[in-house]
């Protein structure tokens, strides 16, 4: 395989919120703005953005589909394109994938189908992270205005657009064709992935996977969540027993009050107990936590470590050594740790080496390249927009961030 190869053009598809459809998650859209329903599956399979994505990465060129995956390799990230290629490789084998390019002909065309597919069911989400937008969250929609004409920076045009946003455009899940039309794929599909938005709150994500257990497919697929942990029923759980197994990834991105500030509209005492009977399900039901890092929880982060290595949990990220797994914010960029200026970045470095127990955890350990991502570049002309934002978010939401991460935020402030 060639050395910037992905599997994911040869077995996965991706939709965006609003129905856009992706090689994967991090990937960026088609110009044409393939979207679902409007395209059926085996148009977008072998669509010119498909195609040429193949015939890329068969010569080891990369994509500039692929941007945020070499990104972050450049900066010593393990990305999203390898840790799908080690998972796949593991699942497939190495002659397996190998067949599948070798059915793939010199125009990009592969008549195998896909067998892993990722729902973003619309933007239908009770929270407010500070790092989402509206295409992320409906709880954005009507504070996207307010914002929009809070800020005076250039902050502004990333609320700009966003503050117009069409309602509708997030509802394209809820057509039957779309449904109706997967069903053919159920023989095959080895793996599915469901995120928003919250999925929790998403009925046809419920529909979907009692179909897949009442024909018997279940037992031959995994499931992977991206869930906030704010909602968890026993109704899912009894059906999640049916699969072969289910990854929760519980996006967590501090510990306590602080999550509620970062996630807010959040309870963390609700999401401690969720983690609680998660913790109790059954063997095929794995829970981790991601966090995902950015200007605003960066220093805290080996602060979240700590404390959650005292809840003593006995399953929950027991994959990532009882720690979590962290996700990297790119964009907006004034979200980005890149924007803190070079006094700060090494601030935010002494507070993580301060934590002298969580050397040896091996997880922690590959988290150190959070902090080369951060100190790979310098985007300090940006910190005035991330303060300007931090501010807006406080007068928005009546909350104060100084309070609720004190130390960090004098840090920041003497630099105003």
């Amino acid at each position: 395989m060639a050395k910037n190869f992905c599997v994911l053009p040869w077995t996965h598809m991706a939709t965006w919120t609003d129905g856009r459809a992706l090689l994967c998650c991090v990937a960026k859209p088609s110009e044409h703005n393939l979207n679902y329903p409007d395209c059926d599956i085996p148009q977008i399979w072998n669509s010119g953005y498909f195609r040429s994505a193949r015939q890329a990465l068969l010569k080891g060129e990369q994509h500039p589909a692929c941007e945020y995956c070499w990104k972050e390799e450049a900066a010593g990230i393990r990305s999203h394109r390898q840790n799908e290629n080690r998972i796949w490789l593991r699942e497939l084998g190495r002659e397996h994938i190998a067949n599948l390019i070798s059915k793939t002909d010199e125009n990009g065309y592969l008549s195998e189908d896909l067998i892993t597919f990722d729902f973003r069911l619309g933007n239908t989400c009770n929270l407010q992270c500070v790092m989402c937008r509206p295409r992320d969250s409906s709880k954005w929609f009507n504070d996207a205005k307010q914002l929009r004409d809070m800020l005076v920076t250039d902050a502004k045009y990333d609320w700009r657009e966003k503050a117009n946003m069409n309602h509708r455009l997030f509802e394209w899940y809820k057509r039957d064709k779309l449904w109706d039309t997967f069903e053919q794929y159920f023989p095959n599909i080895r793996h599915l992935i469901f995120a928003g938005g919250e999925p929790m709150l998403i009925r046809e994500q419920f529909r979907l996977i009692y179909k897949l257990v009442k024909q018997g497919y279940s037992k031959n697929i995994e499931l992977r969540y991206h869930t906030n942990g704010t909602i968890l029923t026993d109704e899912i759980i009894e059906l999640w027993k049916e699969f072969k197994k289910v990854e929760l990834m519980v996006s967590i991105d501090a510990f306590g009050k602080q999550n509620d500030y970062v996630r807010y509209g959040g309870d963390w005492d609700m999401i401690e107990e969720h983690l609680r009977v998660l913790d109790d399900t059954p063997d095929n039901i794995e829970p981790r936590i991601l966090a995902t890092v950015h200007a605003m929880n960066v220093y805290y982060i080996p602060y979240m470590a700590d404390q959650l290595l005292k809840l003593n949990f006995k399953k929950v990220s027991r994959i990532y050594n009882y720690l979590f797994h962290v996700g990297t914010t790119q964009y907006p960029t004034y979200m980005c740790t890149k924007v803190l200026p070079q006094d700060i970045k090494d601030k935010v470095k002494k507070e993580w080496d301060s934590y002298d127990h969580l050397r040896d955890n091996e997880q922690w350990k590959r988290m150190q390249t959070q902090l080369e991502f951060m100190m790979s570049e310098d985007h300090s002309h940006l910190f005035d927009q991330l303060l300007e934002y931090k501010d807006a978010l406080d007068t928005l939401h009546g909350t104060d961030y100084g309070k609720v991460f004190p130390v960090f935020n004098d840090i920041l402030e003497s630099h105003r």
